[in-house]
């Protein structure tokens, strides 16, 4: 199951390289639980399509730019772990960095997701205060 897995994600992360969010949203389980860095400012928890769909809308208004781009994924059954490779523009400038996605899959939907960040370079991307912890 996790080789359909891995193949819905990449469907997914080639739909929001063309912005098709309809078609992201379709890998993901109703119930999904998205988890960004809470210091950002699109951070936090989300549950469902409708919050995961609220997260997409708000990056258009800290982005002028964003490509994330999957390096690999690590098939490790109902686990896939995805090195990531974001470039971006913001109100404060550049970004070009590493993130991690990690995935709980249920089937071919993904029941989960994290996100771990270079939260500090995205910060300063977005024109954010960047905080000793971040």
């Amino acid at each position: 199951m996790s080789a359909e897995g891995v193949e819905r994600l990449r469907e997914a992360y080639d739909a929001f390289k063309r912005q098709d969010i309809p078609a992201v949203m379709a890998a993901f389980d109703e119930q999904i639980e998205w988890n960004s860095p809470a210091n950002l400012p699109m951070g936090g928890i989300y549950r469902g399509h409708e919050g995961v769909g609220e997260f997409f809308g708000q990056l258009p208004q800290h982005w002028q730019e964003l490509s994330v781009e999957p390096e690999e994924f690590i098939d490790a059954g109902e686990v896939i772990v995805v090195p990531i490779h974001l470039r971006g523009k913001g109100a404060g400038g550049s970004v070009d960095t590493w993130s991690l996605h990690l995935w709980r899959m249920r089937g071919d939907r993904a029941v989960s997701f994290r996100e771990y960040a270079d939260t500090a370079s995205v910060l300063q991307a977005l024109g954010q205060p960047v905080s000793a912890s971040a």
